[in-house]
């Protein structure tokens, strides 16, 4: 009798509408559903339909179906900002959604289907190897291509898992070469029908066995910081008015933090610049307040950057890496005006500069990241062996109730993990919070609550062994091994 896949394989349309489904699967596995063990099944069926198939041409049929699955389902939170936020038609926005995940899967998951093409070993071991360095050569590829957009990396699911301490070693995108090897192994023993490897394979999912005593020991010297979460309306933003119930959420909630030492306001809250009367009005109202470093408006040689300011001094940190669409429009010539989403307030900033400098806070080196920025590990290595702790401010008001801020969160977390430092995270509306240097949750503002936290962050030297040595360890294995197969097929 033929197995359920081989029976799903005779229907094209059941075959591409079940690996659709497969590849969206993987979604439940990231935060906030957190059922991890969904990666590994979801990428074991792109791997067996790869390698199972006839031909290049099916395995590119095959990846692309599974990959639209996995980016439509993986950032369809997306619709909320451009339906909701961005005034869009349904019908056009879910079509923005479509062409966007057709983009992310011919770019970052069809050339798997290459591997056909190499034909690398019958040995199932060696044959893993093979897919999970390709695979990892993928992902990698996100942090560059298109601009860069390094979200729903698989590795970032051994959080609170019995492997999570390997972040720490090799990062997420070596914990994903980790998952792509298992989820290979598994696949290739299916089609080899290998019951000992098969059954090893399966016991392989105790890697996800649930974890959560990673705690921080608090030890050097430490600030006292509040975060703001004003959970202000975007829609009301620009309207007139409304810069002072901005002003008035931030200042009456940073009046009951009078004795921290640092207060964090969100990404760009004010529809002003930094150097308008209107800020200067401001920081007249905060002369007896704790430092304030708040996301603003920066205009400098004709150019608008969204900026983390440290209010009242003369530093800023400018944002490197920016949304496409929401802060910058790809092919803006072209697209600009054919429909209101890609005019959005604030859609024309300029990329910051690569090397910028800490901020000196109370002897303490902070490094500023904003938004996106913190998906971008390899964007910091040198500030982030500098510095102290790290402030990441942003706004994910545009997102909604959706998952998307949950996925930015546990960006976040992994991020503190493998920097080994702790991480202070301010935004609008939620996820506010003080991550420590293990990736635990030390204090938190839930979504959609205007409020304020407050709490201790401890100073931390230690470089990590991932930013130390860890962070070309597994991109050299997947370039060797990859290298090897394809000189051996060259033979």
């Amino acid at each position: 009798m033929a197995s359920p896949l081989k029976q799903i394989h005779k229907s094209s349309f059941i075959k591409y509408l079940f690996l659709a489904l497969s590849g969206a699967l993987s979604v439940v596995a990231f935060s906030p559903f957190d059922i991890k063990v969904a990666i590994l099944l979801s990428l074991a069926i792109l791997i067996y339909s790869t390698a199972n198939s006839i031909n290049y041409v099916e395995a590119f049929k095959r990846s692309l179906a599974w990959g639209l699955g996995y980016w439509i389902a993986g950032t369809g939170w997306l619709i909320v900002s451009i339906h909701f936020y961005g005034n869009t038609n349904l019908i056009i926005s879910m079509l923005i959604i479509l062409l966007m995940g057709i983009m992310l899967a011919l770019v970052f998951i069809t050339p798997i289907s290459l591997i056909k093409l190499i034909k690398p070993s019958k040995n199932i071991f060696i044959l893993s190897l093979s897919f999970a360095s390709f695979l990892t050569i993928l992902e990698l590829s996100r942090f560059i291509l298109l601009g860069g957009f390094p979200w729903l990396l698989p590795g970032l699911t051994f959080l609170d898992t019995f492997a999570q301490p390997l972040i720490s070693i090799i990062g997420v995108y070596g914990a994903s070469f980790f998952i792509y090897f298992l989820s290979a192994f598994i696949a290739l023993s299916c089609i080899f029908r290998n019951k000992v490897y098969f059954s090893l394979g399966i016991l392989s999912v105790l890697i996800f066995f649930p974890q959560n005593n990673f705690h921080s020991e608090y030890y050097g010297k430490s600030i006292e910081i509040g975060i703001i979460q004003p959970a202000l309306d975007p829609f009301k933003k620009f309207q007139a008015g409304e810069a002072t119930n901005i002003e008035e959420t931030l200042l009456n909630l940073s009046e009951k933090h009078s004795k921290v030492d640092l207060i964090i306001w969100p990404e760009s809250p004010f529809p002003y610049l930094n150097s308008s009367p209107q800020m200067k009005e401001l920081l007249s109202k905060t002369s007896n307040f704790p430092i304030i470093l708040s996301g603003t408006w920066e205009y400098n040689n004709n150019k608008l950057f969204n900026a983390l300011t440290l209010l009242g001094a003369n530093q800023s940190y400018y944002k490197r890496h920016l949304v496409p669409f929401g802060e910058y429009v790809p092919f803006e010539r072209i697209i600009r005006g054919l429909i209101e989403f890609f005019d959005l307030p604030m859609s024309s900033i300029t990329q910051g500069r690569s090397k910028q400098e800490l901020f000196n806070i109370k002897e303490f080196k902070v490094l500023g990241m904003i938004c996106f920025d913190v998906a971008f590990p390899l964007s910091f290595i040198e500030e982030t062996k500098k510095a102290d702790f790290i402030v990441n401010v942003s706004n994910d008001t545009w997102f909604g109730s959706s998952y998307g801020p949950y996925q930015h969160l546990q960006i976040v977390r992994a991020r503190a993990l493998e920097a080994n430092k702790w991480i202070v995270r301010g935004t609008s509306d939620g996820i506010s919070t003080i991550v420590d240097n293990k990736g635990t949750i030390v204090n938190l503002l839930p979504k959609g609550v205007k409020s304020s936290i407050s709490g201790k962050v401890h100073k931390n030297n230690e470089i990590s062994y991932f930013y130390q040595f860890g962070y070309y360890m597994i991109p050299l294995l997947s370039i060797f091994v990859l290298g090897y197969i394809i000189i051996l097929r060259l033979r």
